[in-house]
């Protein structure tokens, strides 16, 4: 691997941003895989159409705090992934990289990211690198095919790690605020809520799916992850990450401005926790841009844990979901001292409280499931050129 940006992931597996190292015996790309990346296109535009239309209702209906909090919520996401993705370009203009098919011109580059639609570019890239290879597989173009499908791999594993802050900085947040402002009984407005937490849960599920998806190609030492286990990772994270926007919602609800300072001290340690002990090589040529990387992560930490760095993960995810489990606990316990008469007789209270807690217990069991049965454990022999000599490596 190059020095380039790398994100470990909780099997082990790499996302490199940088071209593939190895490359799969088997690189067919199925119409599947095409549309994968439409949907992904589709499904961008109609969950920021719905978010950005629970924001213009609210300011019809002069309410200018729920306005603000969302267009914050809409905003600050898309920034940190443009950032992302400048970073990214300015990767791959230093390495000559030949990707990027879709922004060549410099204009157009420019006002999509200006238009804070940075995944977008990727997915296209990805998109249009995957029907090339399958035209030179037509042609009978196997080093064509082999370099457009590396080319594809490398936007898809871009896309991947801008598909995680896409996930947790914008739609969990999201329903985090939607969540909260739904149990305050703004009755009518109630329907643009529940699109916009309906479209956010489905956006963070296939965010979810697409990111073990992404791992599934990544592999690049160890058997790749059978569907099972994709299907466990992905209800794993997805659960936990339901129950903590729960959790955090039941405190929104309740004590907003509590609950925006809890939030605070928990990404300041969370950042504090990568900045010593799991810092990322990403951004790492300057201190500021390593500062807010890390910060940037450790929001997404409210949620789910995601490895930054090669390493053990038994201490760190018991240390990890010790402390969210803690806190789901605590909220659910202040859901029940705490929540007004109205809401204790409404059909949200019960549901509510087996929500903050319930999931996360079953997500957990799912991880040790994953790890008990579904985890790589066997090393994949590849080959690699040292001095004109094929060395086989595990």
């Amino acid at each position: 691997m190059s020095n380039a940006m790398t994100v470990m992931l909780e099997n082990g597996s790499r996302i490199s941003h940088d071209e593939p190292d190895r490359m799969p015996n088997n690189i067919t790309i199925t119409y599947l895989d095409m549309f994968m990346y439409v949907v992904a296109i589709v499904g961008h535009f109609i969950d920021l159409g719905l978010d950005i239309n629970i924001a213009v209702q609210y300011c019809l209906a002069h309410k200018m705090m729920e306005f603000s909090w969302t267009l914050v919520f809409i905003l600050l996401p898309a920034f940190v992934n443009t950032a992302l993705s400048v970073r990214m370009y300015y990767q791959d203009k230093q390495q000559n990289s030949l990707s990027n098919e879709f922004t060549k011109r410099k204009w157009l580059r420019i006002f999509i990211l200006v238009l804070q639609m940075a995944p977008i570019l990727r997915f296209a890239d990805a998109l249009i690198y995957a029907i090339k290879s399958r035209r030179a597989a037509r042609k009978r173009d196997p080093t064509s095919q082999r370099m457009y499908y590396s080319l594809m791999l490398k936007e898809d594993s871009d896309a991947a790690l801008l598909r995680i802050f896409e996930c947790f900085l914008e739609a969990a947040p999201q329903q985090v605020l939607q969540t909260s402002l739904l149990l305050r009984q703004y009755d009518h407005l109630a329907v643009h809520q529940l699109l916009s937490i309906c479209s956010s849960i489905v956006g963070m599920g296939w965010c979810l799916a697409a990111y073990q998806r992404a791992i599934r190609y990544a592999q690049q030492t160890k058997n790749n992850i059978t569907w099972c286990g994709t299907i466990f990772q992905v209800l794993w994270h997805f659960l936990v990450t339901l129950s903590r926007i729960t959790s955090i919602s039941i405190v929104a609800y309740m004590f907003p401005y509590w609950a925006v300072l809890a939030c605070g001290i928990h990404i300041l340690i969370m950042t504090m926790w990568l900045q010593f002990y799991d810092r990322s090589t990403f951004c790492s040529q300057s201190k500021v841009a390593e500062f807010f990387f890390s910060l940037a992560l450790g929001a997404v930490y409210l949620f789910t844990y995601i490895l930054p760095v090669e390493g053990r993960t038994r201490y760190r995810y018991t240390l990890y979901y010790s402390i969210c489990g803690i806190q789901n606990l605590i909220c659910g316990l202040l859901w029940i001292l705490y929540v007004d008469e109205g809401l204790k007789m409404s059909i949200y209270f019960y549901p509510v409280m087996l929500l903050s807690t319930v999931p996360y217990v079953v997500g957990l069991l799912f991880m040790l499931v994953y790890y008990g049965c579904f985890h790589p454990k066997v090393s994949v022999s590849s080959s690699v050129s040292f001095n004109g000599e094929e060395v086989e490596v595990k």
